[in-house]
């Protein structure tokens, strides 16, 4: 609560508002249920977990049963990548293209909700595009350094079964044009609130060069279910210091901590 009543001053002098979670899942049923749009009488019951303090990362199983998973998984998400040459075994084939988004200001993030228009091919699999999760520092390492930002790009099978997120790292070099784009929408969004309808093309962050990291995982937040299939991208996304800093005055440290193998394997495709 402590923590809550900090942020929300800060934003108050930023002109920014604030922090529900995302609830994906890797059941069918159980992740139709957690996209449902969040009310205002279940406000109370999104801030149960945070990423830090008594209600952090290490407890959440202690939280709610239904997050027993985060604990007990052994396909937990995110990991460090340790550098190993490419295989180029299998192509990602990414179809992204301008369609209408909004932004909800979730209350742990800002996510960008699309129209499922766009699309990612992989192993014989479509994946529908739903919407992308900012995170900073970056939740995935590369060889035990974490990144300044990680743009997770959540997508599901047609069918609903199966989820897949290919995610972007983000440094500091050039401008990006198209975050101020979403900065716009973003910082006139109140808490638990989405943005009006503005067109927006994902395929803008998506580098020409297809190399990246191959392995299968979880969601990184309660209630971390597992059997998703991630793609993290060796080429990252460049922001300017300033929009990187201006994005960590509203949300900063919304990322889990690296976690275990436990045998599992990435291919660096």
């Amino acid at each position: 609560m402590v923590r809550w009543v900090v942020l929300m001053s800060l934003l108050s002098l930023v002109s920014c508002s604030s922090r529900p979670p995302v609830a994906e899942q890797s059941s069918a049923d159980l992740e139709k249920k957690e996209e449902a749009p969040v009310s205002e009488d279940k406000q109370s019951e999104m801030w149960e977990w945070a990423y830090e303090g008594e209600k952090g990362p290490n407890n959440w199983a202690n939280l709610n049963a239904q997050y027993a998973m985060c604990r007990d998984g052994r396909s937990q998400s995110p990991v460090d990548l340790v550098w190993q040459k490419p295989t180029g075994k299998k192509p990602l084939t990414v179809s992204y293209r301008e369609g209408d988004a909004v932004i909800t200001n979730t209350g742990y993030t800002y996510r960008i909700e699309l129209t499922p228009q766009s699309q990612i091919h992989f192993d014989g699999q479509d994946y529908l595009l739903e919407k992308i999760e900012i995170r900073t520092p970056s939740e995935h390492q590369l060889s035990g350094h974490a990144m300044p930002m990680e743009f997770q790009f959540y997508h599901r099978s047609p069918n609903g079964l199966k989820q897949a997120i290919l995610s972007l790292f983000a440094v500091s070099g050039k401008e990006g044009p198209w975050f101020d784009q979403v900065w716009q929408a973003a910082s006139s969004t109140p808490l638990y609130k989405s943005s009006p309808k503005f067109r927006f093309d994902p395929g803008q962050l998506i580098p020409p060069k297809h190399t990246f990291y191959q392995y299968q995982g979880s969601l990184t937040h309660p209630p971390c279910l597992e059997g998703v299939n991630w793609f993290v991208f060796n080429t990252p996304l460049q922001l300017s210091t300033a929009q990187i800093k201006t994005f960590r005055m509203t949300y900063n440290n919304n990322n889990r901590p690296v976690q275990p193998l436990n045998g599992r394997s990435i291919t660096n495709h």
